[in-house]
């Protein structure tokens, strides 16, 4: 038997906007109050000091507005790496820990055994050629108001990830959300997860009126109506999720 090996264009070569981030979005699901009061001094006593140490300046920890009346109740870790081995040193630090002695960064358990979440869903992604790296400034400032929306698109098939993927680069979406101030934090593709193939971008807001006002504008935006209504755009999306958070004041973001 006989293998051809394809070449594909611009394989190997360096993104055309500079080289790429990658995020990792770290999910924790919980069920209660208490779990997420867990979680969160947690994450701001230990875990990110940990990844400060560790050379990540800014990680960004999101709780979603819907988490007082929600079943599911999460809070979402984003933690911008510079590359993939970024993820596996921080992993190997992990692997050196002793799972039989106690230590404050693996042993979250309550005073009552109770256990400390339901469980943690991590998702690993990679930055938009038109925004390779994540936004560090923001004209915003950090308050409770503040929204951030968190959204994902899923795609039937691979070929309509990548036409979804383009539309937002080469097709305007992502130029068209700079003109329109979305303070977008971050564009990606997820590369790893249980939802594939799929995208995911954060855009913020002062509050939820100055949200609904810029959704209003994009929807009303030329280039919006331009861009929607291209025939080789059209079913590339068979699951979108969109997730208004408020940012955690511990954190970076």
């Amino acid at each position: 038997m006989v293998f051809t090996l394809m070449i594909i264009p611009g394989f190997s070569q360096k993104s055309k906007k500079g080289d790429r981030e990658f995020y990792l979005i770290q999910i924790y699901h919980c069920s209660s109050n208490q779990q997420i009061q867990g979680i969160d001094t947690y994450l701001q006593n230990t875990y990110l000091p940990y990844l400060h140490q560790s050379g990540i300046e800014k990680v960004g920890v999101f709780a979603p507005i819907a988490n007082d009346t929600a079943a599911d109740k999460k809070l979402y870790v984003w933690i911008p790496m510079r590359s993939l081995n970024v993820l596996d040193k921080l992993d190997q630090g992990i692997e050196q820990l002793d799972p039989f002695g106690k230590n404050e960064f693996i042993d979250l358990e309550n005073a009552d055994s109770s256990l400390p979440y339901t469980r943690i869903e991590r998702i690993v992604t990679k930055s938009f050629i038109y925004q390779p790296r994540f936004e560090k400034n923001s004209s915003l400032t950090k308050s409770p108001d503040r929204i951030y929306e968190y959204r994902s698109y899923e795609s039937p098939t691979e070929n309509a990830h990548l036409r979804k993927v383009h539309m937002f680069n080469e097709g305007g979406e992502v130029t068209l959300f700079k003109r329109l101030n979305f303070n977008a934090i971050f564009y990606a593709k997820a590369i790893v997860g249980d939802r594939m193939p799929n995208l995911i971008y954060m855009t913020s807001f002062n509050n939820m009126a100055d949200r609904d006002a810029h959704w209003k504008a994009f929807g009303a935006s030329p280039e919006w109506q331009s861009i929607s209504n291209m025939p080789k755009y059209a079913k590339s999306v068979s699951r979108n999720e969109t997730v208004l958070m408020t940012a955690r004041m511990y954190a970076d973001f």
